[in-house]
């Protein structure tokens, strides 16, 4: 998300862009919660890769302010490899967190905000997290009706959930053709699509897998989208949805962030999700419908895998 803030800003536009910067909530972590021993040296990390958390709040009562993060992902930014790696992160993992027990990793948020998410993620997988941003689900519906829409392939069960979305919530949208296509959807389509997981995914994906692969989905639209943006476009993105957004990105930093989005926006982009499929279990636990890792040292050793390659030596053992 952070990418579709800055892509395509350079030069004389980074002047303007700095009288900008003022709209977004600069929220530093507290780093007695996140790192309270001072020490990274049991986390993977290198200095040609910038790894930020996104997390997604979906709010219907804007005054809500202890929501459980909808989503948690993570956009690596790999300078080395030039490549994006997007990683999601299913909120029904039954994790630790720190000084609240064992819960679904949703929860970690709502229970000391993002520096509690950071350092129960980073607990777990065993990979530093350098920034995060936070942002309402809401402000993606924003962001893609500026950009025009973005293009994503439906099935005909998909485009009539959307429909029924549309229908529930008394929009005066035009409804989709309900069969299989490649449609350009608005922002309030491309919303009911990634919040969608009662319906599976052409692929087969059920549930909350469904959705993690729609949400993914949307944000690589959104990132190629930006690429090919106009700077009146990427300053009304900032403009719209700037005061709503919440990070430990200084101004300087997502200055010299903005001189190299272009370059950063040719990298290619990968996908992955955490829990994997041949280390995932369904289970009830305290009334809650969960999912755990039987194999822990495994996720990390995936997880770094996939981020880092051969880019580092991974010290997550199998």
């Amino acid at each position: 998300m952070f990418l579709s803030l800055i892509a395509g800003v350079a030069g004389g536009a980074v002047l303007f862009l700095c009288s900008k910067l003022d709209k977004l909530n600069y929220q530093p972590l507290d780093y007695s919660v996140v790192n309270p021993t001072g020490t990274t040296e049991d986390l993977l990390t290198k200095n040609t890769v910038l790894n930020v958390c996104i997390f997604g709040i979906d709010r219907r009562d804007k005054s809500d302010t202890k929501s459980r993060s909808d989503s948690t992902m993570l956009i690596s930014i790999n300078s080395s490899l030039k490549k994006i790696k997007e990683v999601s992160f299913m909120r029904d993992t039954y994790v630790s967190i720190p000084g609240y027990g064992k819960n679904r990793l949703n929860v970690a948020i709502a229970c000391g905000k993002e520096s509690l998410a950071i350092k129960t993620l980073q607990k777990t997988f065993g990979v530093k997290m350098d920034k995060y941003i936070t942002v309402d689900f809401d402000d993606f519906r924003k962001v893609i009706d500026i950009l025009g829409g973005v293009e994503i392939k439906l099935s005909a069960k998909e485009a009539n959930y959307i429909n029924g979305d549309l229908w529930y919530y008394r929009s005066n949208e035009p409804r989709l053709p309900e069969k299989d296509g490649i449609y350009i959807l608005n922002g309030e389509k491309a919303l009911s699509y990634a919040r969608m997981r009662k319906i599976p995914t052409p692929e087969g994906l059920c549930d909350d897998f469904a959705r993690t692969y729609r949400q993914r989905t949307v944000i690589f639209k959104i990132i190629k989208k930006m690429g090919s943006s106009s700077l009146a476009e990427i300053l009304k993105v900032i403009n719209e949805i700037g005061p709503n957004i919440k990070t430990n990105f200084r101004p300087n930093e997502i200055i010299a962030m903005a001189k190299n989005s272009k370059k950063y926006l040719k990298y290619e982009i990968e996908q992955f999700r955490l829990p994997t499929d041949n280390n995932v279990r369904n289970a009830s636990i305290n009334g809650m419908a969960v999912l755990t890792i039987p194999n822990i040292k495994k996720a990390r050793f995936d997880l770094a895998r996939f981020l880092y390659e051969g880019d580092l030596k991974i010290k997550a053992k199998t």
